[in-house]
């Protein structure tokens, strides 16, 4: 899937999540898998859970406004980070 700046993406049903300290974990429950998320990873996950539906564009704005990171590399890094959560069934594309 490729991902542009105007994609609106959101969290899927078959998941839940917590908070622990700096970190998030989630469960996918069709696959029976966790992952653990870092500060910035969690960041963004907190994110679509208060909002719904967020574009990719509106998620990397926040995460330069939040956190010390190059654009460039926000860029590219958040592209990979929603990939791999498109990939594992925890988000998915709304219209």
């Amino acid at each position: 899937m490729v991902f542009e700046p105007t994609t609106c993406i959101q969290l899927t049903r078959d998941q839940s999540s917590s908070a622990l300290g700096t970190e998030t974990i989630v469960l996918n429950y069709k696959k029976g898998n966790y992952y653990e998320l870092n500060e910035v990873g969690g960041f963004i996950w907190s994110l679509l859970q208060t909002r719904q539906v967020l574009s990719v564009q509106k998620i990397k704005d926040q995460v330069l406004d939040e956190f010390d990171v190059d654009e460039f590399i926000c860029q590219q890094e958040l592209l990979f980070f929603i990939g791999n959560l498109f990939d594992e069934n925890l988000i998915e594309t709304t219209a």
